[in-house]
Parts: C-alpha cells; structure tokens; sequence
C-alpha cells in the first residue's frame, strides 16, 4: 500500500460560508489559493449537507481536506466542525429518536468515513468537551496512535509538529497505523541514503 500520495500530503482547508437564493447552485464549491470555499444556499441545502458533499466531492478528485472552517456561524459550531474535521468526521445534528448523546459512528464497511451525531438543542460546547471520547469509543486503536503523536509533538519542542500532523491524518485515512510508520520510516532510509551516496568526498594530499 502507497500512503504518502501528493493528495494526502498536500491536504487542504474547507471553508463554509451562508449564500442565499441568488446564486445559481444550492452549494457552490470554488478553489482559493491553497484551500477551497463553498457557499450554500440555507433554503436549498443545510450546513451539514454542504460540509459532506464537498468533501466527498475533493475526495473523489484525490484532494485531502484537514480541516473544515465555518466563516460568519456561531463561534462554538465553528469550533466543533474544525475539531471534528480534524478527525476526518463530519457533523450532523440531529432529531432523530436514536441519538440521545453525542455519538460517534462509523461506517462497518468503510472505518474512515464516519459521522459526529448531535441531538439537536444540546449544547455544543458540551459537544466539543465530549469529542475525544466519543471519537476513541468508535476507533479506539486509531485514538490510542493519535495520542502516542500528540506526545511526541510534546516532546519535539515543535521541530516535528508538521511532520507529526502528517503522520497523524495518514494514520486517520489509511486505518493502517502500522503501514504508515514503515512507509515513512522506508522513507526515511531512503532520504538518508542519498544524502550519503551525494556527500562530497574529501582527499588528503
């Protein structure tokens, strides 16, 4: 398995903003410099839906997106929806009968597509305090490699936090903790090994 491709490598930020009827789409998704923007319709499209269709959208053109940023909503579903993207989740809330706490699910066939449940009127800062545990109930080994890398960030004084971010999101795409680690450690072999072969060699007279 290839886990370092250029999509994941280079992933890209999402950000969401209100349109209204004048424009010609329900949701509407253009690039911006090194991210994307959509603009929605409220009427014709929820934040939810728009949130998860373009980001199946980018994903079908190979584009990885890190982090979901909501521009003129309420502070704290703004913060939750970078929270969760962060983890590879999207967020619905809902009325539905079944969902009486915040909940992650996953879906059984696909463990990297999953959802933030939300009953609707509960407190979303509530929410956001509850993520972390509701995201290691449903990918316990994935959370437990997620936190080994916040340790490590810790402990890097900040020289390897950007590397560490990379790891962290191929660990949450590929499902495959192990198979990351040997990829960027073969990598790393490889790195050092060139840089050796291409040293310049000194003679003494």
């Amino acid at each position: 398995m290839t886990v370092l491709t250029r999509g994941r490598l280079f992933a890209v930020s999402l950000h969401l903003r209100q349109g209204d009827a004048r424009q010609a789409e329900a949701i509407m998704l253009r690039r911006d410099e090194d991210g994307f923007i959509v603009t929605y319709d409220p009427e014709r499209a929820s934040l939810d839906t728009a949130a998860v269709l373009a980001r199946v959208l980018l994903s079908s053109e190979g584009v990885t997106v890190f982090e979901v940023i909501l521009e003129g909503h309420d502070p704290d579903l703004t913060a939750l929806y970078r929270a969760a993207s962060k983890l590879l989740l999207d967020v619905e809330i809902t009325s539905g009968p079944r969902i009486t706490e915040p909940t992650v699910k996953v879906r059984s066939q696909e463990p990297t597509q999953a959802t933030y449940f939300i009953p609707e009127g509960w407190e979303l800062s509530d929410a956001l305090d509850r993520l972390p545990a509701a995201f290691a109930g449903a990918r316990p080994e994935v959370a437990r490699h997620l936190k080994r890398i916040e340790r490590a960030k810790r402990t890097s004084d900040g020289t390897m936090d950007r590397a560490l971010d990379v790891v962290a999101r191929l660990v949450l795409e590929t499902d495959d903790p192990n198979g990351v680690y040997d990829e960027v450690l073969q990598l790393l072999h490889q790195i050092h090994t060139e840089q050796t072969t291409a040293a310049p060699t000194t003679s003494v007279a």
